[in-house]
């Protein structure tokens, strides 16, 4: 994992890092969620348990995140899925929120990216998926490391 772009992003952005998560806080998300968390999350979660001012989510608001966008999926009257491609190829799992799904970073607008967990047979664990529930999503990176080294060629800007 490329920490210094993290801290670049996260100075430009004016973000203020939380302490670090506990093994017992990154056990307890892996329960809650029913997940295995890829390494390279698990190492920036050993490193800084997000941030402060939301961006980066804590083990407690990835849990918490989580758990509302599959609360919101189940309500819907018709399950559908918003990566109907990804689905159909394989690469993700069927649902407007798929179990398995592990929000880390909230840019502000109601999108999230997410490390997918649970991918399709054909997807690729730790992948990540922007997911906005107005219907923009897509695998985006085929890990969070590759997230964290794109994070230059993103524009993420805060309200």
């Amino acid at each position: 994992m490329n920490k210094e772009a993290l801290l670049l992003f996260a100075a430009e952005q004016d973000l203020e890092w939380n302490e670090p998560a506990t093994t017992e806080e990154i056990a307890e998300l892996e329960e809650q969620l029913g997940v295995e968390l890829p390494q390279d999350y698990k190492e920036f979660l050993e490193w800084h348990n997000g941030t402060d001012d939301r961006e980066f989510c804590s083990t407690e608001e990835a849990a918490d995140n989580a758990d509302e966008f599959l609360e919101i999926a189940e309500e819907m009257d018709e399950v559908e899925t918003f990566l109907e491609e990804d689905y159909q190829a394989g690469r993700v799992g069927k649902g407007t929120f798929v179990k398995g799904w592990v929000p880390f970073y909230d840019d502000g607008t109601g999108a999230v990216d997410v490390v997918d967990c649970a991918p399709g047979p054909n997807g690729t664990h730790g992948q990540v998926i922007h997911y906005d529930p107005d219907g923009d999503m897509s695998i985006t990176h085929t890990s969070f490391t590759d997230w964290v080294e794109n994070l230059d060629d993103e524009e993420i800007e805060f309200d």
